[in-house]
């Protein structure tokens, strides 16, 4: 792990969003300890996240589905490889009450609204707005602080509500390597050095 300081911030950690995937509400927070097997989240809202989550770390387009095992003083501890639910396992998800601004758009057409979610839970929620029935069955729903589109499917309509199933764009088999990581820190930084700096202006005085 000794390339990690290269993208390593002031205080010895690596920036990241942080995502509750049961309310889908989302936070910032410094990343210790990274490793193939896990981190160390620090944030005052580290308490109120839920079991599962997903990590948006730095230059990479996708999330990285962790699983929080401790909880500590504004810290908790993530894990990439334990809490999975085997498939033949069936457990009721909690829906949990939200209040949350969305905008909601078709993934092959050029239909946008905006509505809110209003519950959610880590597979689904509930959409409330007008004229929802002239969204596609397949859509795309951005949430405020993940700029990444969650793509989404239409299960029911009702009035101005709709039942919604989520695809969270998680990073395929999710096992993160620190190489793996480490590599996508050194190419973010790589294009911010590259990115030409303004030249200094010199006056006639030679100022």
């Amino acid at each position: 792990m000794s390339g990690l300081a290269v993208a390593k911030n002031a205080d010895g950690g690596v920036s990241a969003l942080v995502v509750d995937l049961a309310d889908m509400s989302c936070f910032d927070a410094v990343v210790h300890d990274l490793t193939d097997r896990g981190c160390r989240i620090v944030s005052a809202k580290t308490d109120l996240t839920d079991k599962e989550v997903g990590l948006r770390f730095p230059g990479i387009d996708m999330l990285v589905r962790g699983w929080v095992t401790a909880y500590g003083d504004n810290e908790a501890r993530v894990s990439f490889k334990s809490g999975k639910v085997k498939p033949t396992e069936k457990r009721r998800e909690i829906r949990r009450p939200v209040w949350i601004s969305a905008v909601v758009s078709g993934q092959t057409n050029p239909i946008t609204m905006k509505c809110r979610i209003v519950d959610a839970s880590k597979s689904g929620c509930r959409l409330e707005g007008d004229k929802l029935d002239r969204l596609p069955e397949h859509i795309h729903i951005s949430i405020p602080g993940l700029d990444l589109p969650i793509k989404s499917v239409m299960v029911w309509r009702k009035g101005k509500q709709a039942g919604v199933k989520l695809d969270w764009p998680f990073e395929p088999e999710t096992e993160p390597t620190p190489e793996m990581l480490l590599k996508q820190f050194d190419e973010e930084l790589e294009k911010q050095k590259s990115k030409p700096k303004p030249k200094k202006r010199i006056s006639a005085f030679g100022r």
